[in-house]
């Protein structure tokens, strides 16, 4: 028996057993892909899609898509099983653009808008209310 803490896969989400999908998280890359061929190509699509969806996965998502056909990713992914299948073909670069897109750049000083005044502005908008609550009630 599992104790309340312990985590457990869905197995109709995850295709797989909740011990090969930890192996295949915690493996080399190239052994994540040979782990992954193992499997029925149709489970592989489903496990990529899974993958996929969490963000913390997309590189293994993607290896594991590497060893799939198009129409297999599609099946899985819709439409956007081409482009996956696309991403998949060489993942490195893929992973380098997505990095190069997901960087976050912090405003520079002359674009930062003081929030004091539309504060101030809520602060007497509110006890306008107030006032007009407490002149209703009088």
């Amino acid at each position: 028996m599992r104790s309340a803490n312990a985590h457990s896969l869905n197995e109709k989400t995850v295709p797989i057993s909740d011990t090969l999908f930890n192996e295949l998280v915690h493996a080399e890359p190239i052994d994540a892909v040979e782990i992954a061929r193992q499997l029925p190509l149709e489970n592989r699509a489903r496990l990529a899609k899974f993958c996929y969806q969490r963000r913390h996965l997309n590189k293994l998502a993607l290896l594991i898509a590497s060893s799939c056909d198009r129409m297999t990713l599609r099946r899985a992914f819709g439409t956007a099983g081409d482009i996956i299948f696309q991403q998949s073909r060489n993942v490195e670069a893929t992973l380098a653009e997505q990095q190069k897109d997901n960087k976050i750049t912090l405003a520079r000083s002359a674009n930062v808008v003081s929030l004091r005044p539309v504060m101030d502005d809520a602060d007497e908008s509110g006890a306008d209310e107030d006032n007009a609550d407490g002149a209703q009630e009088a």
